[in-house]
């Protein structure tokens, strides 16, 4: 993985390495890199510490070192686009991947569990939440509820990390800034919509898949259903490649990190994703994890992805069905958050949200679910 030396050279205090730790002196900008992102690979201090020969508190403060570089970085930050012109380009690339030429979609979202350690009494009192809330039952871990959007190149388009794991990806999203965006007349090209799971609700806004059907129940409900989450899903490849990426999120952040520092590290980390989507020349191509980072993460209770740990020192592919986070994935699905009322919301009379829209082209054209042998 590379990263341009200009990020990490705006940080003034990577010049030098804290007094007495280094026998040799400087600490170089290199070596500083090096090491942050061994540890955003879910490397071991001690073996990163004992390659550059520094001192064993120095690689997590290069790590830091690297987060702080990355957030000074402008150029790196990650906004939703405001301009139409934008949405449509972002509209573009979604219907190009779609078999039926959706041309709704302006972003795919969903949540994810960020797995933290038990948080300290401080955290949970400048969070607001007591420790309980940060217990996801249905993963049983402990975490955050991670929302974010991105586009058809599994680019982020927006984070938020704000709530608790046991907090509904609905709620958490009725929460963000970014939905009183989307309610706003003229913040979204007419026409376009997020892509979400059956967590959220339709609206103007919003696209989701109908609950309990099936091909056997409803033909044309069970094609939208599959040709919806043909761009949905690619915000789960964003998190799967995210995780694959930097093995420091395959395990509990470490217990001396506050909430707040474990926020700011994981939004560094999906921007250094972009940045990586942006420079590697493929979008789904992820160098694999080296054999000693991925010991460790096994050493420390972290979660086993098989495919990307015997990948052997080469470029791998993520696969969206073979390499599925479920340890972290469907932990905010609480459908029951959201009542009749709620789902009825945004429903006018003789206005189609754009569910209706796609699903009314899917029946008038008889349009099928393919069989799974014509699947690409």
């Amino acid at each position: 993985m590379i990263l341009n030396y200009a990020a990490v050279q705006k940080s003034e205090e990577l010049r030098w390495a804290s007094p007495g730790t280094v026998p040799n002196g400087v600490i170089t900008h290199s070596a500083r890199l090096s090491m942050g992102l061994r540890v955003a690979a879910g490397g071991d201090p001690l073996d990163i510490a004992t390659n550059h020969g520094v001192g064993l508190d120095e690689p997590m403060t290069s790590f830091w070192y690297v987060v702080d570089a990355i957030h000074k970085s402008k150029q790196l930050d990650i906004n939703f686009p405001e301009c139409h012109m934008e949405q449509q380009k972002l509209s573009e690339e979604f219907k190009r991947k779609s078999d039926i030429g959706i041309c709704h979609c302006v972003g795919a979202i969903d949540g994810i569990l960020i797995w933290v350690h038990k948080p300290t009494e401080a955290d949970c009192e400048k969070m607001g939440f007591g420790p309980v809330k940060f217990f996801c039952g249905r993963k049983k871990k402990f975490g955050l509820n991670m929302q974010a959007v991105c586009d058809a190149r599994k680019r982020f388009l927006w984070v938020d990390i704000r709530f608790p794991g046991s907090t509904s990806d609905f709620f958490a999203f009725e929460q963000s800034s970014l939905k009183k965006d989307l309610e706003r007349d003229g913040f979204l090209y007419p026409g376009l919509c997020l892509f979400g799971d059956a967590a959220y609700v339709n609206a103007p806004f919003m696209c989701v898949p109908f609950r309990n059907v099936s091909e056997a129940t409803d033909v044309p409900k069970d094609a939208f259903n599959f040709f919806q989450s043909q761009l949905r899903i690619n915000i789960e490849c964003a998190f799967g490649m995210l995780v694959h990426r930097f093995g420091i999120l395959r395990k509990p952040f470490p217990m001396n990190v506050s909430i707040t520092k474990t926020n700011s590290a994981v939004l560094a980390l999906c921007k250094l994703h972009n940045f990586c989507i942006e420079t590697n020349g493929n979008d789904d191509l992820i160098f694999s994890a080296d054999q000693r980072d991925a010991s460790n993460i096994m050493l420390d209770g972290g979660m086993v992805l098989p495919r990307i740990d015997a990948a052997g020192g080469h470029f791998w592919q993520y696969d969206e069905e073979d390499d599925r986070l479920n340890a972290f994935l469907d932990g905010g699905d609480h459908t029951d958050d959201h009542t009749p009322a709620a789902r009825r919301r945004y429903y006018r009379h003789g206005v189609d949200l754009p569910y209706q829209q796609i699903h009314n082209y899917v029946r008038e054209n008889h349009i099928r679910r393919p069989a799974r042998s014509q699947r690409r």
